[in-house]
């Protein structure tokens, strides 16, 4: 019996997570195999690059949209527009 279009679709969509899938795990487990060659010192420093990028990132970015927030409520409140560079 021919599969019907849905079951073709199904099935195609299902081997692509498949793939998907066994890709995901070779590359964790190559990066596992990368973090057990490192030495100690190497591995410290890099845990502590990642913590700053996971801890800083976020922070820059929660600020910026913070004071642009600000910028646009205070331009709203106080209704002045900036000024036009003049040539």
């Amino acid at each position: 019996m021919k599969p019907t279009r849905l079951e073709s679709r199904f099935s195609s969509f299902f081997a692509d997570m498949e793939d998907l899938g066994h890709r995901c795990a070779r590359a964790v487990r190559s990066g596992a195999r990368t973090l057990a060659a490192l030495p100690w010192p190497v591995l410290l420093v890099a845990a502590i690059l990642l913590a700053c990028l996971l801890t800083i990132v976020p922070l820059v970015l929660t600020l910026f949209v913070g004071f642009l927030l600000l910028k646009f409520v205070a331009g709203a409140v106080f209704g002045r527009r900036p000024r036009q560079i003049g040539e």
